[in-house]
């Protein structure tokens, strides 16, 4: 403790970061490795994510428009195309953001928490934050993996400009651009981003608020500066949006960034919800009868009607209960979606638009003329309509939530993590964009792409692969590699019949783990021969070189992963240690809040001076954390009631590090508050 005492202010500063900084290397070995959860089947979710970061990595925007292209933030699959650009790994470079995160909301918070002990401890249980390394929400390939990283900036770099709002104007710029990054990213990575609206509205209106305290006490010009600053993170939402709404108008015609959000579906399927059924059943305001009536008042609806229906199979049942054929309100819009492709009319965004809107004017004039009933809708288009009974059903899902996230339910860390393969080989996809492993089901595959070429020229050269003993695995055919020639080229190197150097094997492996060569031959005569392995990517010689884009040992894969067993175990532990004092620190979380609440209540009666502000300020973060995550917690369990099966982590990631700051602050603070006046 002496020790401890004696160091200069400097000194500690670095042994603080070097600790977080250990902390954070520690969980990053314990995630390095671990299997990707590739899910190629996934069209409407994990695929399209990947398919879309593949396009934008090949210089094609998001690749061909159909019903998918636009019907999810495009933030996500670019994060994948930069991370694929630079040869990262998509696990290993996502935890290192949200520790980072970690650390940025805990200096965030300094000039409130102050003591260091209280910063590490913060920090800490931020870090290990289970659903940052649990199989939905981190191990997958999809959007939910950086929930948890950007809500972490958002609430620190405008809590940090909060707590600092007295400090000159070149000392947020930093946490100015950490909300903007925050905001940008995470505004258009999700359609629900609407959840962190009202702590952004109440954030604005309180900072300019007390800027304008200020300014009329002290009329000086830079708080005029700061609520003009203020505004830059919202800006650069609507600027960032206005570029991706550019790119859409240019590649396929519609000027908006998504179509679940704005535009001529978004208008149709609203109009569609106003529409009353006739049949009451829980969960579906699309009933058959309803569309079917939709379909017979409106001309342009009813050419979808044959697509609709058999779009509805894949959705709601099958041949031999169609009687059943209802969809839930979380999943009929695809119906619609898959219809309007089917027929034809996703050709350009402009042409799809503007038959939605065509659909949307026969159903308004439908309900406006009494041939359709027209009911109330929610605020949100792909909100289910209010229904009597919905407000005990909503409160017994938010105590269902509360306790589900409290707990930190269903979470777990899976390094024997199968995925299976699809008909088109969309595992390979998932694996290069990532830059991971994933694990195959009971594979023997074994697959490579590149191009091999021979500096003497390629007339007479086969590439096959065989093993040690011989056999021959498989025989590679040549492909059109125009780019190489002119690479080689390029490079001063004569390469004749390089235009037709690249290849691809697809091999089936018996009897693992065997020895792959990859072997090069002219009439029959060996010209190179090369040892593959996952760390074999270029071999170059002064006759010829071997470049492999890809490689991938299914078997070997399998046996790699009982050396890193040891990790699962490590990171499951920790989750259950979380998952077995979850509801306890939730108590502490809550009691510790509540007392904060009325011991700050009492002095503003007592009429006692807050005059460093630190009573609003511990006041303003506890609930604007708090609020948030009952935003989002009440939004699920309005779709849990009325959708669709949505109490679930990879759902809620966003909904974690905010719970576990809210508790760790409360209690944090409580005891710097009772510490002070046991001093006193």
């Amino acid at each position: 403790m002496n020790f401890w005492k004696n160091l200069s202010t400097r000194r500690k500063e670095v042994f603080f970061f070097l600790s977080m900084v250990l902390f954070g290397v520690l969980k990053e070995f314990l995630v390095y490795n671990l299997p990707i959860m590739a899910v190629p089947k996934g069209i409407h979710d994990d695929w399209i994510m990947v398919h879309m970061a593949d396009a934008l990595r090949g210089g094609r925007w998001l690749g061909e428009y159909n019903d998918l292209t636009l019907t999810k933030g495009m933030f996500f699959p670019f994060y994948l195309a930069v991370l694929n650009f630079l040869h990262l790994s998509y696990l290993s470079v996502s935890a290192f953001l949200y520790t980072v995160s970690c650390m940025i909301f805990v200096y965030a918070l300094r000039p409130l928490l102050k003591k260091y002990r209280a910063c590490l401890t913060l920090y800490l249980v931020l870090l290990w934050n289970p659903v940052s390394y649990s199989v939905q929400a981190f191990q997958r390939v999809y959007r939910n993996s950086i929930s948890y990283i950007q809500v972490l900036l958002i609430f620190g770099g405008l809590l940090a400009l909060w707590l600092r709002r007295k400090e000159p104007v070149k000392k947020q710029l930093l946490w100015l651009l950490t909300a903007a990054i925050g905001m940008v990213t995470f505004f258009y990575t999700r359609e629900d981003a609407i959840w962190v609206e009202p702590f952004l509205i109440v954030f604005v209106l309180v900072y300019l608020g007390n800027l304008f305290v200020l300014w009329r006490k002290e009329h000086a010009k830079v708080y005029v500066a700061k609520a003009v600053l203020i505004l830059l993170p919202f800006l650069s939402v609507w600027g960032a949006g206005q570029l991706i709404a550019q790119e859409n108008y240019t590649h396929y015609n519609i000027s908006l960034t998504n179509e679940l959000q704005k535009g001529g579906f978004a208008e149709m399927y609203k109009s569609m919800m106003a529409v009353k059924p006739e049949e009451d059943i829980p969960g579906v305001t699309m009933t058959r009868e309803k569309v079917a009536r939709m379909c017979d008042e409106c001309p342009t609806l009813k050419k979808l009607e044959p697509y609709i229906q058999s779009s509805r199979i894949y959705w709601a049942g099958s041949e031999e209960n169609e009687k059943d054929w209802e969809v839930r309100d979380g999943w009929v819009f695809w119906i619609f979606r898959t219809a309007l492709e089917q027929a034809g009319y996703y050709t350009d965004g402009g042409t799809v638009n503007q038959v939605c809107l065509q659909i949307r004017d026969e159903l308004e004039t439908a309900m406006d003329e009494g041939r359709l009933e027209r009911q109330a809708t929610m605020p949100s288009t792909y909100m289910s309509p209010w229904r009597k009974g919905y407000l005990g059903d909503l409160f017994g899902a938010l105590g269902k939530a509360i306790a589900y996230t409290t707990t930190y339910d269903e979470m777990e860390t899976l390094v024997y993590l199968y995925s299976e393969p699809d008909d088109n080989g969309g595992i390979p996809l998932f694996e290069r964009m990532t830059g991971d492993k994933a694990v195959w089901y009971e594979s023997n595959l074994v697959e490579m792409a590149g191009w091999y070429a021979s500096y003497e020229g390629m007339d007479g050269v086969t590439l096959q692969a065989e093993l040690a003993d011989g056999t021959v695995l498989g025989a590679a055919d040549f492909t059109e590699s125009d780019d190489i020639a002119s690479y080689l080229a390029g490079q001063g190197i004569a390469a004749p019949g390089s235009e037709k150097c690249r290849f691809s094997l697809k091999l089936s492996v018996e009897d693992k783990p065997q020895t792959i060569y990859l072997k090069s031959y002219r009439n029959g005569a060996l010209l190179d021969s090369y040892e593959l392995s996952d760390d074999v990517t270029r071999i170059e010689s002064d006759t010829s070189c071997l470049n492999l884009d890809w490689y991938w040992d299914v078997p070997e894969r399998h046996g790699f992963l009982a050396k890193i067993n040891y990790k699962g175990v490590i990171l499951n532990g920790v989750c259950q240690a979380y998952h077995y004092t979850g509801a306890i620190a939730a108590a502490a979380g809550a009691m510790a809040y509540l007392v904060l609440c009325v011991r700050m209540l009492k002095r503003r009666l007592k009429k006692v001076k807050d005059a460093d502000g630190r009573d609003l300020s511990v006041w303003l973060t506890l609930s604007a954390l708090l609020a948030s995550y009952f935003v989002l917690l009440g939004g699920i369990s309005y779709s849990e009631i009325s959708g669709w099966n949505a109490i679930l982590y990879w759902y809620l990631s966003g909904a974690y590090p905010i719970m576990i700051a809210f508790e760790g602050l409360a209690v944090l603070f409580l005891v710097q508050e009772l510490r002070g006046k046991a001093k006193q």
